[in-house]
């Protein structure tokens, strides 16, 4: 049986401060998966036995054996797209429907930039002016935020690399070249990659810098992040949306470029020079795809199909 089921069920038999811990338990079910004992019972307000004895009573010997079913529980549901059949359900394609996806959006990335703490932001964005080199990690949709966050920050001039954290090979790249100075900004949504989550602690092990963008506090990346910021990634159909993570990495990138002028003076300078060499070539080369010959002629992509 799973585990929420189990403890809704048997809530009619608990004690006063167990029904504490099992309403706590039934409405932050992803953030007790991977909340320590003495955490937990700080948040409910009630001792570290008192949470012990609530395991038992749901047939637990202890926390940690709870733990494990409730992430196995939620794995399940991941992997098995329940969230998405209960969407099917319950919703219809209309035009209320429509309000309610475009309020959606506009709310998440409302309430994250309200609730931003704009010192941490430009600490974060401190952190990222004094490294050398900038690792940008994410896996599956974290990884469409990282490559889109990396392109701007290329733009800056800033030394940036993408990591795939699916892909070991580009993992082990860059964790054996990676320098005393370089930081590793760690992007990740609930259900929290195990890979991305391993690579924050092999990361904090070795005490380098970690930069995470998250959604909540109990993510498994921040104890190892030396600085955080937050977003709301909740979505009404799919499991989350990017949506104000992207709107924060703009942000990011856009305080950096004005953190560092002179860096960004530079890089642009030597683009400017470059791009006008290419422009001056006897033939112009990156204006659309053509084949060189020795008489300068431009022999276009579409003349090659024509023959």
């Amino acid at each position: 049986m799973e585990v929420l089921k189990c403890i809704q069920e048997i809530l009619p038999e608990l004690t006063r401060t167990q029904t504490k811990v099992a309403e706590y338990i039934l409405v932050h079910p992803e953030e007790v998966c991977f909340l320590p004992l003495r955490m937990l019972a700080e948040k409910v307000g009630v001792t570290e036995t008192t949470i012990l004895n609530f395991c038992k009573k749901i047939t637990y010997e202890n926390y940690a054996g709870l733990k494990e079913a409730m992430r196995a529980d939620m794995q399940d549901k991941f992997f098995w797209n329940h969230k998405l059949e209960a969407s099917a359900r319950q919703y219809e394609a209309s035009d209320a429907m429509l309000k309610k996806l475009k309020e959606n959006q506009k709310n998440l990335v409302d309430s994250t930039l309200e609730y931003l703490n704009d010192e941490e932001l430009f600490q974060f964005v401190h952190e990222l002016s004094r490294a050398e080199r900038i690792y940008i990690c994410g896996h599956e949709t974290a990884l469409t935020v990282a490559q889109s966050f990396r392109n701007k920050m290329l733009d800056t001039g800033a030394d940036v690399t993408l990591v795939d954290v699916s892909n070991y090979a580009c993992v082990l790249d860059a964790l054996t070249h990676a320098g005393e100075m370089d930081v590793f900004v760690l992007i990740t949504l609930p259900f929290y990659a195990a890979q991305t989550v391993a690579l924050s602690g092999y990361l904090a092990s070795i005490g380098a810098t970690v930069l995470a963008l998250t959604d909540k506090m109990s993510s498994p990346i921040v104890k190892n992040a030396t600085r955080t910021l937050f977003c709301n990634a909740k979505n009404m159909v799919f499991h989350n949306s990017v949506a104000s993570l992207i709107a924060l990495t703009d942000i990011l990138a856009s305080l950096y470029i004005l953190e560092n002028k002179k860096r960004f003076q530079e890089h642009n300078e030597k683009v400017k020079q470059i791009e006008g060499f290419f422009q001056r070539y006897p033939v112009p080369a990156y204006e659309y795809e053509y084949f060189y010959n020795e008489d300068n002629s431009i022999n276009k992509a579409k003349e090659k199909e024509e023959q």
